[in-house]
């Protein structure tokens, strides 16, 4: 709610927490979001582009601008407030089809050849082209505007298609005739061919803002919010949509975006923490994802870690983390930056509740579900749960993550939680896997170390893709045409660990549902990294 300061520095924050205000001392990173989400008189939006409040919008009211309010208290410059993305596929639901708020299709669908047609059945632009040449294209061309793939063309996105069917967003007809008579046109376009169709009804709507605080890039700056005269407020930092994006002219190219939040997440989390290491040219990155990384400079080399036997059993006992002050807290941190967590004796158990076990868990006396990687226990729950029983019932066993994430704000889920016994979910622990199997005869040759990251860069093209994530390498070269996100922030990382990018925007499992050959688009795992 407020942003403390010392004279012209600021040392933490004023907060609410369960209707009580607290405060936090520290140095305080704002990654608050943009303010595409608040359309009312009084917004950012309607002093700053007031012919865009008319659009409906992909934004919850989380995205309201909070960081140029409170980070305008204490002299923060801002800039490019005009500059609002819009989406050319925002979801016209059935149901809801002027609702302000609007679902976002993936550019997965255009991506495996989905097309777009005016309400006379025609193509009107190139789907491939960016986000801001859609919007013109669809002002020009006559309403409504729906996107069409053919069922052979789904199969690359097929886990996608059935998403979107499940949720009435995507509606499937047998063929390119029944679509025209619903449309009462003669016929579609041509391109379309004579395969049954998955359909959904498109509108334009705000998506993402590059507007926003300005946040310095270069040296001693990289990553601190500028005062209006350009100069750094000491303890503030931000990312994300709360900061203005430079090369706005990029901000619609699909993937960049997310692309840019990752990069300005990293550069302002390592200047909080007080670490030297120069940030990688945020232009360099950008060319590097969308060409190919064979022909650019690698971001850095790992350096080879060793661990001499007998080191930790004569180092003196570390200090609490809870007992150290501000100035050896920023060593430690640098320290494991640097260097690495210390190596274990052995090699600990993944930890966690399979999901084999969470499946036996199925009937409305013995009801489990997993959300977002934790395993809660909803048998009594079922009856008093405000949604009906049935919207718990219809996922016992499984993962309800994507169903519970679509009509839940984050946190939910954690603040009704009950100790055992009590009357609501129980916490029962993460999602992971049992205890790893033991070599016949327990002794003998070590197991295989795996793939050298030396083997993973050479899969570093958008022909040949291969990243690691979580220690195993994945093949993601079909999949880089069918995520969601966009081909840039796959790319960025070809050839590469992207394990801490990954974790920031995905649900655990993601991955693991998506592999090949369930997905026949999917990523492959190629096993371990050593």
């Amino acid at each position: 709610t407020k942003l403390l300061t010392e004279g012209d520095k600021v040392v933490g924050v004023e907060c609410c927490v369960d209707g009580a205000t607290q405060t936090v001392n520290g140095s305080v990173v704002i990654a608050t979001g943009g303010f595409a989400g608040d359309l009312s008189p009084t917004s950012v939006l309607s002093k700053s582009a007031p012919q865009l409040t008319k659009l409906p919008t992909t934004s919850d009211e989380r995205s309201s601008g909070d960081a140029i309010a409170l980070c305008g208290k204490v002299g923060a410059g801002v800039e490019n407030l005009e500059a609002v993305e819009l989406t050319p596929l925002a979801a016209v639901m059935p149901n809801a089809p002027d609702s302000q708020f609007k679902l976002v299709v993936s550019d997965a669908i255009c991506g495996a050849g989905g097309k777009l047609l005016d309400a006379q059945g025609n193509r009107f632009t190139d789907e491939m082209a960016s986000s801001q040449v859609r919007v013109d294209a669809m002002k020009k061309a006559t309403a409504p505007y729906r996107l069409v793939i053919t069922e052979s063309q789904a199969a690359s996105v097929q886990w996608l298609c059935d998403f979107y069917m499940d949720r009435k967003v995507m509606k499937k007809y047998d063929g390119p005739a029944a679509l025209a008579k619903e449309m009462k046109v003669a016929a579609l376009d041509a391109s379309i061919g004579s395969d049954a169709l998955y359909v959904a009804m498109v509108t334009p709507a705000l998506y993402s803002c590059a507007g926003g605080l300005v946040t310095g890039w270069q040296d001693g700056a990289a990553g601190r919010v500028l005062s209006a005269s350009k100069q750094p407020i000491e303890g503030l930092f931000a990312a994300g949509e709360a900061t203005a994006a430079p090369f706005a002219k990029l901000w619609s190219v699909s993937g960049i975006p997310m692309l840019y939040s990752i990069y300005s997440g990293r550069i302002a989390g390592r200047a909080a923490a007080g670490s030297g290491k120069t940030p990688t040219d945020l232009r360099e990155l950008i060319i590097s994802s969308l060409t190919a990384p064979s022909k650019v400079v690698e971001e850095s080399e790992r350096a080879e870690q060793s661990n001499e036997a007998g080191k930790a059993d004569d180092a003196p006992a570390e200090k609490p983390l809870e007992e150290m002050t501000q100035e050896e807290l920023v060593a430690k941190v640098k320290d494991l930056m640097a260097n690495g967590p210390p190596a274990s004796a052995e090699p600990a158990a993944p930890s966690g509740i399979s999901m084999d076990e969470v499946k036996k868990h199925n009937t409305k006396e013995d009801a489990w579900i997993v959300v977002n990687g934790d395993v809660v226990d909803v048998t009594t729950w079922i009856p008093i749960h405000p949604g009906g029983e049935q919207a718990i019932v219809a996922y016992l066993g499984q993962d309800a993550s994507d169903e519970w994430n679509m009509i839940h704000k984050p946190g939910t889920m954690e603040k009704n939680f009950v100790p055992e016994g009590g009357k609501g979910p129980i916490l029962k622990g993460k999602l992971g896997g049992g205890a790893p199997a033991v070599a016949a005869g327990g002794g003998g040759a070590a197991a295989p170390s795996g793939l050298s990251m030396d083997e993973v860069a050479k899969h570093n093209t958008e022909s040949d893709v291969w990243v690691v994530l979580h220690g195993r390498a994945y093949d993601v070269t079909k999949w880089t045409q069918v995520h969601p996100g966009g081909v840039a922030p796959i790319m960025a990382f070809a050839g590469k660990d992207c394990t801490d990018e990954w974790v920031c925007i995905h649900k655990p499992g993601t991955v693991e549902k998506n592999l090949a050959p369930g997905n026949p688009s999917g990523p492959v795992d190629k096993g371990p990294v050593s």
